[in-house]
């Protein structure tokens, strides 16, 4: 699987929980991280988004957007 395959696979699961996390909290004063062991229809790689709040995943998928698009450009790695 290549690179951008990956991004694509992280940012839907990154778009899925936040979803989840909207849907299930909708007020602010709710918690923001769901709990691990109650997870089985998440991919398990992906686990770890779970324990993002919603503004960590608004930033990591901002992220993954600007990487695939880097990707679609044909920039690999950032400048250094």
């Amino acid at each position: 699987m290549n690179d951008t395959e990956l991004l694509r696979r992280e940012l839907r699961a990154a778009r899925e929980e936040l979803i989840r996390k909207r849907s299930t909290h909708t007020d602010e004063s709710g918690p923001t991280a769901s709990c691990l062991p109650l997870m089985p229809d998440r991919d398990e790689e992906f686990r770890r988004l779970a324990l993002m709040n919603t503004e960590e995943l608004e930033a990591h998928i901002d992220r993954l957007e600007r990487d695939l698009e880097d990707l679609k450009h044909g920039i690999d790695r950032p400048l250094e």
